[in-house]
């Protein structure tokens, strides 16, 4: 080979890598939000086991993708075992204003400590001001393993 194609193949090479450094980027953009389109939206909260007679608060972590950030959350919902064995997820928040709710285990309901609404263990209203029963989650049961997808407002 001559002096001149060796030049040549070199500032070939020089521009195919130059080429490749803004290619390669953009093809893991593409590739990336493609396998995070493969969530199906659900989270796992615990196990049937883990959870308690009637009505248990559980605590579990929630990954939150924003672009290419990834973190963790930790969050906590209300979850009834019926005595027929179903399973109900309710969202933590009350109806009325979106203040964190408890579960009085003497009186058997929710109670709302910021403006007195109180909620049965179906989620129904009880009393108070809030203007509808308790939201719940999409619920999906994979052999043991309990996961919560989106709210549905009641």
């Amino acid at each position: 080979m001559d002096r001149r194609k060796v030049l040549a193949r070199i500032v070939q090479f020089v521009s195919a890598a130059i080429g490749a450094l803004f290619v390669l980027p953009v093809i893991a953009f593409i590739r990336g939000s493609s396998s995070a389109g493969r969530d199906d939206g659900f989270d796992p909260i615990a196990k049937i086991g883990d959870l308690g007679e009637e009505v248990t608060r559980v605590s579990f972590a929630r990954l939150i993708r924003d672009g290419w950030m990834v973190r963790t959350i930790q969050e906590y919902v209300w979850v009834r075992k019926k005595p027929d064995g179903a399973i109900v997820v309710f969202e933590p928040h009350c109806t009325h204003l979106g203040c964190a709710y408890s579960w009085n285990q003497t009186n058997q309901h929710f109670e709302c400590p910021c403006h007195g609404g109180k909620f049965d263990k179906d989620g129904n209203r009880l009393a108070g001001p809030p203007p509808r029963p308790l939201d719940r989650y999409e619920l999906k049961m994979e052999g043991n393993q309990i996961s919560i997808g989106k709210i549905l407002k009641a």
